[in-house]
């Protein structure tokens, strides 16, 4: 039987639900200008959609919803590991802004716009380059 949870009705309302947050949230990142830290800051510190806080959270429940099985632990997930090697970068540009650092927060952005494609991929969205065309 499997339930509704075992990769069907679920899994695809759950993509749905989360698809909209999470490119609420990475079209606010690529708007940033990264050499700003006060937009930054804003956007890091924000709990609305389309802020770090909400986007967040969604990016992680997406790419968990490209489980398969409900035995696999989500951080084996192909989608879970890119989620968290862009979210690692943007606890460094964290760090660069509570320092005030402006190199340090522009070289975090960099990478994290870098890791952002292969989460995309991961996650069945348009690529960077489309994103910032929309």
């Amino acid at each position: 039987s499997g339930g509704a949870t075992a990769g069907g009705v679920y899994l695809l309302s759950a993509k749905q639900r989360y698809n909209e947050r999470v490119l609420a949230g990475i079209k606010s990142f690529l708007a940033l200008d990264a050499k700003d830290l006060g937009q930054v800051k804003a956007f890091i510190e924000s709990s609305e959609v389309g802020g770090w806080e909400d986007f967040s959270a969604a990016g992680y429940l997406l790419a968990n919803a490209f489980r398969t099985s409900s035995s696999k632990p989500p951080d084996t997930l192909p989608s879970v590991k890119k989620w968290k090697a862009y979210a690692k970068d943007i606890e460094k540009l964290k760090l660069g802004l509570s320092k005030k650092d402006a190199k340090k927060v522009f070289s975090s952005y960099t990478d994290a716009v870098d890791k952002l494609d292969a989460y995309l991929e991961a996650v069945e969205l348009p690529a960077v380059m489309e994103l910032k065309q929309m």
